[in-house]
């Protein structure tokens, strides 16, 4: 069974900062291209190293809900006292090529991953969210 999440810069246009976001678990896969504010997004990453602190730590991201463009929601949260970390995603995909219709595609999943992979992941993250870096790719892989 493969669960991951996904992120990919893609060209910007006007400085915004543009990721593909895809993942999947438990056979919910989802897909969308989405702009997002690179600074809310860079201190999103800052806020993830070292996570979790405490066992309660929680650190949730969206990328800005909209009827008319695509979007995600992201949550990290402590699991237990090892260490392993909760990612738990929605990525709504909104289809663009019919503007007067509303074509949404939404999955949601949640996947646990052992701190080493999440680490490794933030690493990879922090790169992804600078402008300039199109075709930068960063993956949270459950590795058991």
């Amino acid at each position: 069974m493969s669960e991951y999440l996904e992120f990919e810069q893609l060209s910007e246009i006007d400085d915004l900062l543009k990721l593909r976001v895809k993942g999947e678990s438990s056979g919910f896969a989802g897909t969308a291209d989405c702009y997002v504010n690179e600074d809310q997004f860079q201190a999103f990453c800052a806020q993830l190293v070292g996570f979790p602190k405490k066992r309660e730590d929680s650190i949730r991201f969206c990328s800005g809900e909209s009827d008319q463009l695509s979007h995600f929601d992201i949550e990290f949260s402590c699991v237990d006292n090892s260490g392993r970390i909760l990612a738990a995603i929605q990525i709504v995909s909104r289809d663009t090529r019919y503007p007067r219709e509303k074509v949404c595609f939404l999955a949601s999943f949640s996947f646990k991953v052992e701190p080493a992979a999440f680490d490794r992941f933030v690493k990879g993250l922090s790169r992804v969210s600078v402008i300039n870096n199109v075709g930068l790719k960063v993956a949270l892989v459950n590795e058991t």
